[in-house]
């Protein structure tokens, strides 16, 4: 049975029937650096597990999302409505983000929420390298679901598909496009065409690729214009192209991890079970998020069913598939990671072995890889 979700005043998210915010957006806003964080009231937010049927008091924890509370966040949902964080012992509150919201970074640091899921790994490393003693804990997604899209007749798959390229995006996108180039030994000798947020543009002529989020905008071409992948369009991510990142960062504050740890490791064993069980069946989640975790946010099922087919593989690995869900490997933020991010213009990168805690994880899944 689907429950009320628990709501903590604020500026909750879109009225019922209207689009939801662009998450691309927003994430362009924080990147440019404008957006103005402040104390202002936090977006609606969602209870975790219900306190019923489990003996004894819970801990609460408060998680900052960095999106508003739709199917993005499937796993985190199923390990409330199945019960997983009240069998760890816990009472989590999930605050939704969005537009009006302070940033969940922001909100650790203020004490406002105890874990943080910040979409943007770099925004995260460069928040620590400027002193903030935050310590990242896990990964949702294993691959950033950035990425070009481009039509079928002038498809673009890999990297030497590149050079010359009318690209269509957003003002501000620039370095991260010049640091794509740059990271495959090509010149930046594409086209930049400031656009907006629907892959219209692309579809009209107006550019050869559009800087997506694979889980987002392939769904317009496919439900507004009608085409499929492989013979209408073609998409294809950052990391495909030899520029890999993680994103959905699960971070908290390093002293939470020294004085609190047993805590941070049952949100963590809990919320990888719910990752489990999304990969498992995808389409679980969508009822969750239509009936009570988004169900303000006029979202449409169809398109939130969609979306957690095309990102459920992203929260996938060979790592995971080895060492757990949610896993980071360090080695390869150091070697593959952090290169092509200076190349797009990041600096202050913190020491990588510094900023991320392996423990954690490594404790969740000491027995296998399956929980």
């Amino acid at each position: 049975m689907i429950e009320k979700s628990q709501i903590i005043p604020g500026s909750a998210g879109t009225a019922p029937g209207a689009p939801a915010p662009s998450r691309r957006g927003f994430l362009r806003a924080v990147a440019a650096g404008s957006l103005v964080v402040g104390a202002g009231s936090l977006a609606a937010a969602c209870g975790g597990g219900s306190t019923s049927g489990g003996s004894g008091p819970k801990t609460r924890l408060k998680v900052a999302l960095g999106w508003v509370t739709n199917i993005e966040f499937a796993g985190f949902w199923l390990a409330a409505e199945r019960g997983y964080y009240r069998d760890e012992g816990l009472d989590v509150v999930f605050k939704g983000g969005g537009t009006n919201s302070p940033l969940p970074h922001v909100q650790l640091a203020s004490g406002a929420a105890d874990l943080a899921v910040d979409p943007n790994m770099r925004q995260v490393l460069e928040v620590i390298g400027k002193g903030n003693d935050l310590v990242m804990l896990g990964a949702q997604f294993q691959t950033d679901p950035n990425g070009l899209l481009s039509l079928s007749k002038r498809p673009l798959t890999k990297a030497s598909d590149l050079p010359g390229l009318r690209i269509l995006s957003q003002q501000g996108t620039q370095p991260l496009l010049e640091g794509l180039y740059k990271a495959n030994n090509l010149k930046p000798d594409f086209k930049f065409i400031p656009t907006g947020f629907d892959p219209g543009a692309l579809v009209q002529g107006k550019g050869d690729a559009y800087n997506c989020f694979v889980t987002n905008q392939p769904i317009t071409l496919e439900t507004k214009f009608g085409l499929q992948r492989g013979s209408g369009y073609e998409v294809v991510t950052f990391g495909a192209l030899g520029c890999p990142a993680y994103a959905n960062i699960i971070s908290c504050k390093r002293s939470m991890v020294a004085q609190r740890r047993d805590v941070v490791v049952k949100f963590m064993r809990a919320s990888a079970r719910g990752w489990q069980d999304n990969l498992a069946d995808p389409d679980a989640a969508v009822k969750l998020v239509m009936q009570k975790y988004g169900v303000d946010l006029g979202l449409n099922e169809k398109q939130q069913t969609r979306a957690n087919q095309l990102q459920t593989p992203l929260t996938e690995s060979g790592l995971t598939k080895s060492k757990g869900m949610l896993r980071i490997d360090p080695e390869v933020m150091k070697t593959q990671m952090y290169s092509w991010l200076r190349l797009a213009g990041a600096t202050q990168l913190p020491d990588v072995g510094k900023v991320i805690e392996t423990s954690v994880l490594d404790e969740v899944f000491k027995n296998g890889p399956r929980l």
